[in-house]
C-alpha cells in the first residue's frame, strides 16, 4: 500500500502531466493554425429568396427570426478549452445562421505575436485584438481571418443578410474599428439616414447591398442616434431588449413597455454545473419540441427575432427557424401578428417621416442610455 507521501507525489506527477498535455495541445504547431475554409457557398440560398425564403423578403429585417450563434468565434474545431460551438463560425453561416455574437478581448503580449496575424497593412502590428473569452489562452481567433471571410461570404451570397452583434472587452474598440475598416466590410453595413431607425424590407437591404447590420455593446461603447453611430456599429443596448442568462423557459425580455427597441434576442443557452457550456444541454434546447413550446410561451407577447444557441450543429435550429419564417412570412398559419412586435420602427424603409413617429419614444430611451441606465441585463 502507498505511503502518504508517495500518494502525493503521484497525484502531483499526474498533475503535472496533464498540465504539460493541455499546454501542448493548446500551443503545438497546430495551434495557430486556421479554420480551413474551401467553400462558402450558402446552402440554404436560392434565386429570389431573401435568407433562404421568398416570403421573408417584403417583412422588416427586425421581423424575420434570425439564427444566432452565440459566442461564434469558440469552438473546439479552433482549439478552444470550454468551446461553445463544435464547429467554426464559417460552417455555421454555410448552413443557415445569419447571426454571429463575437466577443473581443486583448490578448496577451507574447500570446498575440504567436496566435495572431497582427497585419501592418490592416494596422494591427502592434495590436493585441482578437476574439476570445477574455483569456487568448484558453483559445483565440484572429481578427482579420474571422472579418474577411463574413466578407467573402457576403459577397459570394448576394441574398443573404447578417447580424452582428460584438461584445467589446477591455481597450479593444479602437482596433475593432481599424479591423472593420481595413477588412472593408463597412461597405456593406446599413447605415440609417435619421435619428431612430424604422427597419427596412429584407429585400431593401438586398437591393441596396447593405446587407450586414453591426451591434456592439461594452467598454468603450456609448448610446447615439442612429445615423450618427460611428462605422454603423449601433449601440446594441439602444436598439436590443434580451431574456435573462439561463431563462430557457419564458419569453420575459430584459425591457418591457412601448420602446424604440427593434430586436428581441432570445437566449437559448445554458451551461452546466460546472458552468462549461454543454452540448448534451444544447441538444435538449435545440431541439424542434424543446423551441416550439418556449415560443409557445411567447402567444399573446412579443416574438423574438434572434435565436441565439450554443453548439449550433445539433438539434434542429434550423428547421424550426425556417418553419417560423413561413408563418412569419404568410406561408403557413396565417399572418405574422404584427402587435406582438418590439416597437422599432419596423414596415418600411428609413425616412424621417416613419422616425417621426418614434421621436418621442425614442427620445426617452437615447435619454436614459445617456443617463447610464442599462437596456440589457
Amino acid at each position: 500500500m502507498p505511503t502518504c507521501k508517495q500518494t502525493i507525489i503521484g497525484l502531483s506527477c499526474l498533475s503535472f502531466s496533464t498540465i504539460i498535455g493541455v499546454v501542448t495541445w493548446r500551443y503545438g504547431p497546430w495551434a495557430s493554425s486556421t479554420t480551413n475554409v474551401e467553400n462558402l457557398t450558402s446552402t440554404t440560398s436560392c434565386d429570389g429568396c431573401c435568407n433562404g425564403l421568398p416570403s421573408n423578403c417584403p417583412l422588416p429585417v427586425n421581423q424575420v427570426l434570425f439564427p444566432m450563434v452565440h459566442n461564434a468565434h469558440s469552438s473546439y474545431q479552433d482549439n478552444f478549452v470550454g468551446a461553445s460551438n463544435n464547429k467554426p463560425l464559417e460552417e455555421a453561416l454555410v448552413s443557415g445562421y445569419r447571426a454571429l455574437s463575437l466577443q473581443t478581448c486583448e490578448c496577451e503580449g507574447i500570446l498575440s505575436q504567436y496566435l495572431l496575424d497582427r497585419d501592418e497593412e490592416w494596422g494591427l502590428k502592434e495590436s493585441n485584438l482578437g476574439f476570445c473569452g477574455g483569456v487568448c489562452g484558453a483559445g483565440v481567433r484572429d481578427p482579420k481571418e474571422v472579418l474577411m471571410n463574413v466578407k467573402t461570404f457576403l459577397e459570394g451570397n448576394v441574398n443573404e443578410i447578417l447580424i452582428i452583434d460584438f461584445e467589446v472587452d477591455e481597450s479593444t474598440l479602437p482596433d475593432l474599428r481599424t479591423a472593420l475598416r481595413s477588412s472593408n466590410l463597412t461597405s456593406h453595413v446599413f447605415r440609417p439616414t435619421s435619428k431612430y431607425v424604422s427597419w427596412p424590407t429584407m429585400q431593401s437591404l438586398i437591393d441596396d447591398n447593405t446587407r450586414l447590420l453591426l451591434f456592439a455593446h461594452g467598454e468603450g461603447m456609448t448610446s447615439c442616434y442612429a445615423n450618427e453611430c460611428e462605422d454603423g456599429i449601433l449601440y446594441a443596448r439602444d436598439h436590443f431588449a434580451v431574456t435573462a442568462t439561463n431563462d430557457v423557459e419564458s419569453c420575459e425580455a430584459t425591457l418591457g413597455g412601448d420602446t424604440n427597441i427593434g430586436f428581441f434576442q432570445m437566449k437559448n443557452y445554458e451551461d452546466n454545473k460546472v458552468k462549461w457550456p454543454s452540448e448534451n444541454t444544447a441538444r435538449d434546447l435545440n431541439s424542434y419540441a424543446t423551441l416550439e413550446a418556449r415560443l409557445g410561451n411567447c402567444k399573446g407577447q412579443r416574438l423574438p427575432n434572434l435565436l441565439s444557441v450554443d453548439f449550433w450543429d445539433v438539434g434542429d435550429v434550423l428547421d424550426f427557424v425556417e418553419a417560423e419564417n413561413k408563418k412569419r412570412g404568410g406561408v403557413t398559419g396565417g399572418e405574422y401578428n404584427e402587435d406582438v412586435v418590439f416597437d422599432g420602427g419596423g414596415g418600411g424603409d428609413d425616412s424621417e417621416g416613419n422616425a417621426a413617429d418614434i421621436e418621442e419614444v425614442g427620445n426617452n430611451v437615447t435619454a436614459a442610455e445617456r443617463s447610464g441606465g442599462s437596456l440589457r441585463g
